[in-house]
Formats: C-alpha cells, sequence, structure tokens
C-alpha cells in the first residue's frame, strides 16, 4: 500500500502530494482519489465549492496560490488546491518553495506533473512537507493482471488470446487499455467472456503491430498464423511493399537488440538507444531469442533484395512479401 493509500484510508493528509510520470492514468487516478477523500466529492462536483481552487499551467503565480492556501475554509475541515502543470519542479523558485513550505494544516495542495526535477528546491520542499509519487510506465505483467481485474468488476471474464491481442493494439498505455475495454464490455453485455474476435472487432490494431504480431508467429514456426496477419494487413489496405518495410525495420530492431543485449545493455539502455517504448524491448528480447544472429542478417538481407525486385518490376510485391513470409517461418537448421 503506498504513502498516499495509507493517507485516504487514515483520513489524515498531508499539507502537499505532488503526483508525477509519464503514466498520466494512474496520476489522474490518485489525483481524483485524493480529492474525493478530502472533500468528500469528485472533481467534476467541486466546480464553484468555495473550498476548492483550481491552478492550471506554467503561468501559475506562487503568490497566488499562497493566497488561496492562507484562507480558511468556510464552515469546512479543509480547503484543496489543485495544481496542475505548473513547471515548478522544472525551474524553481523562491517564492514557490515559500508556498510549499508555508501550507496551513487547513488546506491540501496537489500538484499534478509529467516531468520534474528531483535536484530542485520545490521537489526538496514536497518531499519534506509532504508526499512525491512517480508513477511510470507499467510492466506487461501489471497491465495484464490489472485488465483482469477491470474485467471481472464488470463481471466478465477475458480470454488469453484477446487479452494479448488487446495489449497489441494499445502498448502500455493506460488510458487507451481503459478506454477500448469499456467499449469492449458494452460490446460483450450479453456474453460471459471477451474473446478474442471481440477485440478483432472492435479494436483498431495499427499495421506496426500487426508486423511486430506476424513475425513473433515467424519466430516461433506459426507460419499458418503469420500468412493469416499478413492476409489482415492486405484487407486492411496496406500496401505489401509498406509491411515489407515494418519487416524490414523489426529485423534491424532485433539484431540491434541481441547485438548489445550480449554486452551487457539492460532493457532501459536498449529502448533509449532503439528508441522505442520499453514495452517494445520486451517483447522484441522474446522474439530475438527464437533467431540466431546469422538468420535475422540473412532475413534482412533477404528483405532488402525481394525490396529491390519489387522496385525493378521483377517480382510481385506481394509474392515477394509471402516469400520472405514463408522462408523465416521454418524451423531454424542447426
Amino acid at each position: 500500500m503506498s504513502g498516499i493509500d495509507e493517507d485516504i484510508k487514515s483520513g489524515n493528509f498531508k499539507p502537499v502530494y505532488l503526483l508525477y510520470g509519464d503514466e498520466q492514468y494512474l496520476v489522474r487516478s490518485y489525483r481524483d482519489r485524493l480529492i474525493k477523500a478530502c472533500m468528500g466529492k469528485s472533481l467534476p462536483e467541486l466546480s464553484g465549492d468555495m473550498n476548492f481552487a483550481r491552478f492550471t499551467g506554467t503561468a501559475t503565480d506562487p503568490r497566488a496560490v499562497y493566497e488561496n492556501s492562507q484562507t480558511m475554509p468556510f464552515f469546512a475541515e479543509r480547503r484543496v488546491i489543485l495544481i496542475e502543470g505548473s513547471d515548478w519542479f522544472k525551474k524553481s523558485s523562491d517564492e514557490a518553495v515559500k508556498c510549499i513550505e508555508s501550507v496551513p494544516e487547513s488546506c491540501v495542495i496537489i500538484f499534478t506533473e509529467r516531468n520534474v526535477d528531483k535536484r530542485l528546491g520545490t521537489y526538496k520542499t514536497v518531499l519534506k512537507a509532504g508526499y512525491a509519487q512517480e508513477y511510470v510506465e507499467q510492466s506487461m505483467d501489471d497491465l495484464r493482471k490489472w485488465i483482469v481485474m477491470h474485467v471481472d468488476r464488470n463481471h466478465k471474464k477475458i480470454t488469453k488470446g484477446a487479452l494479448e491481442r488487446l495489449l497489441l493494439a494499445t502498448g502500455p498505455d493506460m488510458t487507451a487499455i481503459r478506454n477500448e475495454l469499456e467499449k469492449l464490455c458494452a460490446y460483450c453485455l450479453y456474453k460471459e467472456a471477451i474473446e478474442l474476435a471481440d477485440v478483432e472487432e472492435m479494436t483498431q490494431i495499427k499495421a506496426v503491430d500487426r508486423v511486430f504480431e506476424m513475425i513473433e508467429y515467424m519466430s516461433t514456426g506459426r507460419r499458418e498464423a503469420a500468412l493469416k496477419s499478413y492476409n489482415d494487413l492486405l484487407l486492411l489496405k496496406i500496401k505489401p511493399q509498406k509491411i515489407l518495410s515494418l519487416m524490414e525495420r523489426q529485423f534491424r530492431i532485433l539484431i540491434v537488440i541481441k547485438d548489445i543485449r550480449n554486452k551487457g545493455f539492460n532493457k532501459t539502455e536498449l529502448a533509449q538507444t532503439l528508441g522505442v517504448k520499453p514495452f517494445v524491448i520486451d517483447k522484441s528480447i522474446s522474439q530475438a531469442r527464437h533467431f540466431s544472429q546469422k538468420r535475422l542478417q540473412n532475413a534482412l538481407k533477404d528483405a532488402a533484395n525481394y525490396d529491390l525486385d519489387i522496385k525493378s518490376g521483377r517480382i510481385p510485391e506481394r509474392m515477394a512479401v509471402e516469400l520472405l513470409l514463408i522462408k523465416y517461418s521454418e524451423e531454424e537448421e542447426d
């Protein structure tokens, strides 16, 4: 249980909270829970409430926040001030530090930010006076558990295939996952479980994700499934040459992963080097295990040659992708 969970449960609140990080769904979720616990009302219900103030954007003036925080609550236990996207934690100021230091017992200030500089006085002052919590991109295992819990609260189940296809479509973005789950639960209102066909029907999957899935099937020798993914892409009006280009891109990523993974790079460093999300690295590492470096290099070379064949008119583009797909869906010889 986090410090915020404990405060909500006990009803004993700190003067200031800083909620920040890349996973803005969790930032907003804890923001709303804190406000509801402090005020007894949800955020939409607080419009016009004399004991609630909201400041948004980088123009937020520390002096205005200070004056607001020093005002006694009107027939209530406390005031709540919500400050969003202020950038007080990117460029510190003495006035901002003073404001945070001077929050009275009758007031709670809640900051929500995306990025913070932990070296600044504003951040250090929050740590002394209250509580700071970073919300990072969740692991795929945690997201799977969260999806199952969400579906269970809607009195449904979700099959493994449906869950994995949903994650393929959304990535680790919890807001996107939640939105898709709401649609799926409504679509499957009279069904006990959300199945793969339901996700395929309701969720738009990007071409790059379909190609990723196709290479996943290739890496484990599931040729028929790989061919089906390819046909699905064609039905979506994705040109074969575009598919070939995306396959080349993924082969390059797998080659780099096998090369620098052996040199001791961790997942975060791999993601930064390749310019992709950490969840892509997790799945790509799994794919790379099924290919030797030589086989990947040959696949990349063949993809480049097929691209030249297409451009020179020596082979139809659809056939080129099929030949590459079939060849590298075979089991690798020792």
